[in-house]
């Protein structure tokens, strides 16, 4: 009997219960896990204990929904489905198994959870344990202290000293095959990429920074396949399809799953099942529907299992009022997923796409009856949701939530700024009413992004040629997660060089003297993209300009002005200055032969007259005899 309970209290139940299975903290600092649970437990007992059986012990459990016990405190919140659990003041002692865990009647629900204490004071730390999908992406944050801001970063194969390094920071960036790096200084991170996984690619990986004291911290990745999960439907058609008489557009996704995935529609019959579809999305025109119901389900298939969604009926009453045309008639079809509670006096998209650090808009369509009542934005999917904002008139905002009521056209639309992956969830739209409130959920799903391509911007604009003295190129990324990087590099033959860390590039008239290729790179922790590239190049055919700038060959295009008579301003003024020194060097030449004349005439008038002196002096014959 004791071998079975050892095994399923090491195992999560069913998905009942889960948490990050591998955690990481420093001594003398606090750590945070959220464990996340299914609704129907919302009104049980919590708890958080040592060990990973049914033994273990407890440290601390709610009392309502909060509790502390010495270094250990839990809270619970029912609306999100979450219980959090905070242990503060770690010691390396603290390092083990523990569990989340929920009283049931039945039984006790429990997920294990391995906690990692490290005693480096974080010079170097990263996720200890992470997990990868097949033929996906993953990204590994390592962070670091401030003084090594300026040190070479790399990303090796094992966790020994006698590693392979598999890429490293030239200048803040790097990638090798599927590999990248990209260090951010002023946060104290530097971001791994590999691309394009595979099973192969499991193992024991390290962080490191080249410095004298070479510190290190290993990661261990592993890479699975997984099976699809249950496809998640959207609707690619406007919310007010209804308006525009025409086909409705639905798409089906498995957002957990090992690629490739092959996705089928498929139409149900009372007698068998109708492939109607071999892509990911169904679109219903108008006129292929007529007065009979239709029920449609997307199938999601890998190699390791097969999956499908809700169904889809067009049965009468549901989500979505759409007016569709069938020949001369004008009917009501509902599409709507099975299962939905929602009424057609509310609607909007259900499911919604965010990136991190930009923001997102909703419209929450509703009824002419509801124009003048009170509307808001909760987080959750049930009555007792927790309400974000509301309008106060026609206006309200709380924190980066804002609400703006259109009442003559029956929208209220819903901003939520500077997302991040945390916002991930169920909210509602919501109308305030005497009765019951009509409520519409709808789904976000906030992921991060790599730049898109960036655009290029000139100034002065123009659209022809024209002559200026400088010009102003500056790149920005329309999509990807924020906060994005900006640099410019010139492209040599040799090696490309970084020469600016702004967005913008500014190009002088007077400092170009040959032909220039630039490029803007942008990056942000998930990868990088790279502008079209701005060509300077010197024409000798232009007749009254001389430098002109360029982008691919294609325009805008730039002249910078350097006039002929500017030109032969120059030559004249430089030809005059040759003519003055070559007058200077010839007087002078002819100054410095009739000073040679001078001197030898000195020199032999000198002489003469020192041997004639001689000759009449008695004295010096006497002393010549002598």
């Amino acid at each position: 009997m004791w071998i079975p309970i050892l095994l399923i209290c090491s195992l999560p139940v069913s998905g009942a219960l889960w948490a990050e299975k591998y955690v990481r903290g420093v001594v003398g600092r606090a750590i945070t896990i959220d464990c996340q649970y299914e609704a129907k437990y919302r009104s049980y007992t919590k708890y958080w204990c040592n060990g990973w059986t049914h033994q273990c012990s407890v440290l601390v459990e709610t009392k309502g929904q909060h509790r502390r016990r010495g270094r250990m405190s839990i809270t619970d919140n029912p609306e999100r489905g979450i219980f959090t659990v905070t242990m503060e003041d770690l010691h390396s002692g603290d390092k083990g198994w523990y569990c989340c865990g929920i009283i049931t009647p039945s039984r006790q629900l429990r997920f294990s959870v391995h906690l990692e204490v490290s005693d480096v004071s974080g010079t170097l730390r990263a996720e200890k344990h992470v997990t990868g999908v097949v033929i996906s992406a993953i990204a590994i944050n390592c962070h670091y202290e401030a003084k090594y801001r300026s040190h070479t970063k790399y990303w090796c194969h094992g966790w020994t000293r006698h590693h392979s390094v598999l890429v490293e920071t030239n200048e803040q960036r790097g990638r090798s095959g599927r590999v990248s790096i990209t260090d951010n200084p002023e946060r104290g991170i530097f971001t791994v990429t590999m691309h394009d996984l595979s099973s192969g690619d499991t193992g024991w990986y390290s962080c490191g920074i080249t410095s004298t004291d070479h510190p290190m911290f290993d990661v261990h990745l592993q890479v699975s396949e997984e099976p699809v999960s249950v496809p998640v439907l959207r609707y690619l058609s406007p919310a007010n399809v209804s308006r525009l008489r025409g086909s409705l557009s639905v798409s089906c996704e498995s957002l957990q799953r090992s690629l490739p995935i092959q996705y089928t529609w498929i139409k149900k019959n009372s007698s068998e099942d109708q492939k109607i579809s071999d892509t990911d999305e169904l679109v219903l025109p108008g006129q292929s529907l007529n007065l009979q119901a239709h029920s449609y389900y997307c199938r999601a298939l890998n190699r390791l299992g097969i999956k499908s969604s809700g169904m889809l009926h067009d049965m009468g009453s549901g989500t979505l009022a759409v007016l569709c045309s069938a020949g001369h008639l004008d009917y009501r079809c509902h599409m709507v997923r099975e299962r939905q509670n929602v009424s057609g006096a509310l609607w909007a998209e259900k499911y919604v796409k965010g990136v991190v650090g930009r923001a997102i808009t909703i419209d929450c369509h509703y009824r002419a009856k509801y124009r003048w009542h009170a509307k808001y934005w909760c987080h959750g999917w049930t009555i007792s949701c927790s309400v974000m904002v509301e309008t106060k008139g026609q206006h309200g905002r709380s924190g980066r939530v804002s609400i703006t009521d259109k009442s003559v056209q029956g929208i209220f639309t819903v901003t939520m700024e500077v997302l991040h992956s945390g916002d991930t969830g169920w909210y509602s739209c919501g109308i305030t009413t005497r009765d019951s409130d009509p409520m519409f959920n709808v789904h976000l799903q906030v992921s991060n992004e790599p730049p898109s391509v960036p655009r290029l911007l000139f100034s002065p604009p123009t659209n022809g040629s024209s002559c200026v003295d400088s010009v102003s190129v500056s790149c920005k990324s329309v999509h990807g997660s924020l906060p994005i990087q900006y640099s410019w590099y010139e492209k040599t033959p040799s090696v490309d060089s970084s020469i600016s860390d702004t967005n913008k590039l500014d190009l002088h008239c007077e400092s170009l003297k040959y032909n220039h290729l630039y490029y803007c790179k942008a990056s942000n922790a998930i990868g990088e993209n790279s502008s079209k590239m701005v060509n300077v190049s010197i024409s000798n055919s232009v007749s009254t300009c001389r430098y002109v700038i360029e982008v691919n060959g294609m325009g805008p295009i730039y002249i910078c002005e350097k006039t002929v008579k500017e030109s032969m301003t120059t030559e004249q003024s430089e030809e005059s200055s040759s003519d003055k020194i070559y007058v200077i060097w010839k007087v002078g030449r002819w100054l410095f032969f009739a000073l040679l004349g001078i001197w030898t005439i000195a020199v032999t008038w000198f002489t003469r007259d020192k041997k004639r002196h001689d000759q009449s002096d008695p004295h010096s014959l006497v002393h010549e005899i002598k």
